[in-house]
């Protein structure tokens, strides 16, 4: 008996060892990107490390210093330092939810990377390649457009950001919209267009916090080759 039970503990730590480490996969089952680099970087409450992937609604979350570059379909997604942000996947497009700090992406034309804020949804101008970066504050964002036009969308109100160019946004609503949950049966609830009240104005240039952005905007162009 006392051999069959410590037969049993042996079975149970072999599966812990080949168990996969990247959390959020029991929760969501569907992952959304794959992470290329991490540093002082967290999935969930996991170290982030290269070649993880990254699911739905699963937080991701950089330390001071630290820095996230995520493969997502045929783009990339970045974190600087003391961000976070959420992905959602969906049939047409992934939605990057910014909570805090900055959250860059580089979209190779057609690639449906979108970052959702308090202040409505950035997307690339016309379906074109984007780069682009945005720095949220409590009740302000800075938004600029390092390659390609950027527009934001203010719950049906269009606002474009030119290539080159930042924009300082401000809104009343500093609670950030969050990734939807399936229910029971699978399906997600729609969420709601929501029109926001803003301020916009367009700064002289784009003030880019994370200059490797530029660097790695080619790179999205030249590999199509979405997450597994």
């Amino acid at each position: 008996m006392r051999f069959l039970s410590r037969c049993g503990v042996v079975i149970v730590a072999a599966s812990m060892l080949h168990a996969p480490v990247q959390g959020g996969q029991g929760a969501h089952g569907k992952a959304a990107g794959v992470v290329s680099e991490a540093n002082q970087a967290y999935l969930g409450t996991a170290n982030a490390a290269t070649g993880a992937d990254v699911y739905d609604c699963e937080n991701l979350e950089t330390t001071d210093g630290g820095a996230l570059r995520l493969r997502v379909r045929s783009g990339q997604v970045y974190l600087s330092a003391s961000s976070s942000a959420q992905l959602e996947q969906d049939v047409d497009a992934t939605q990057v939810f910014v909570n805090r700090g900055t959250v860059g992406f580089a979209a190779p034309a057609g690639s449906g990377i979108e970052l959702t804020t308090s202040a409505g949804i950035i997307r690339a101008a016309n379906g074109q390649a984007a780069t682009g970066e945005v720095t949220l504050g409590t009740k302000e964002m800075t938004v600029s457009a390092i390659r390609g036009d950027l527009v934001l969308d203010n719950g049906g109100e269009f606002r474009t950001i030119p290539e080159g160019k930042s924009a300082k946004i401000t809104f009343e609503d500093a609670l950030a919209p969050s990734c939807r949950v399936a229910d029971p049966a699978g399906s997600q609830v729609q969420r709601p267009y929501v029109h926001h009240r803003i301020g916009f104005e367009i700064l002289a240039a784009a003030a880019v916090a994370v200059p490797s952005i530029v660097i790695w905007h080619l790179e999205s162009e030249s590999d199509s080759t979405p997450p597994q």
